[in-house]
């Protein structure tokens, strides 16, 4: 084979190596691993790809908002909630079907924190899904000044109800299980998260740590006897929070 044409098909070759390879690479990673959560759940592979970038989130909310579907409208929901927006939160939630349940209890919690009683009673009692149901009961609770008949199913629920003397349920405890929702350097970042869990009616609290040489700062949340009850605690209330069981300290 005359050298020129030597150099010719090897400079082919490169280029279908090259080509065969970023074929391969963008195949693995131009999609976020995270998004195949999302596909599974029923999201459209478009709004998968941007529910699993872990970007920052002004730029996933802007995607999320150019893609005016309903599972979109939903996560913007979710998204607004979680800093603490519960305007336009609600703004979102009610401009989307989408979500069930999770949509309706979250309808509920809005009209809850921004004030608006008879609103919030009438999405709360409209939930049925067993993993939120029982959050539910404890909001028509507490806008009633009741303890609902559901603590007694699920006694972690009778952390957010005043007992006799002035004491609550929610008072800290040694020897049983926690919810621990992040560890931070910054307390700051701590804080914030604390005040979240609180808009949700959690009863959170930080424990300074120093692992390392490092100092550590955990979100931690309510008391329960036994891990069970922990476990049930953490399950009602859905993916809007990562969490973690673990023994109290």
């Amino acid at each position: 084979m005359p050298a020129v044409r030597k150099l010719e098909y090897s400079g082919v070759m490169r280029f279908l190596s090259i080509t065969i390879l970023l074929g391969i690479l963008l195949g693995v990673w131009g999609e976020p691993k995270y998004s195949q959560f999302w596909i599974k759940k029923g999201y459209p592979r478009e709004l998968a790809v941007v529910m699993g970038e872990t970007r920052n989130a002004e730029e996933v909310a802007e995607k999320l908002r150019a893609s005016e579907t309903d599972e979109g409208l939903f996560e913007l929901g979710r998204l607004y909630f979680a800093r603490g927006l519960y305007r336009q939160a609600l703004a979102f939630f009610q401009r989307t079907n989408f979500g069930g349940d999770a949509r309706i209890y979250f309808l509920g919690l809005c009209h809850f924190i921004l004030g608006n009683p008879d609103s919030a009673k009438v999405y709360f009692s409209q939930v049925q899904d067993e993993r939120f149901r029982p959050w539910a009961s404890a909001g028509l609770g507490k806008i009633d000044s009741v303890v609902p008949s559901v603590v007694g199913d699920y006694p972690y629920l009778g952390r957010f109800f005043p007992q006799k003397g002035g004491e609550t349920a929610t008072k800290k405890q040694s020897g049983g299980y926690t919810l621990q929702f992040g560890a931070f350097a910054d307390s700051t970042r701590a804080e914030k998260l604390a005040a979240k869990l609180r808009d949700v009616g959690l009863h959170p609290y930080l424990q300074k740590v120093t692992i390392g040489g490092r100092t550590l700062y955990r979100v931690r949340a309510e008391h329960f006897a036994t891990k069970s009850e922990a476990e049930q605690a953490g399950a009602a209330l859905g993916d809007e929070f990562i969490y973690m069981v673990v023994p109290e300290e």
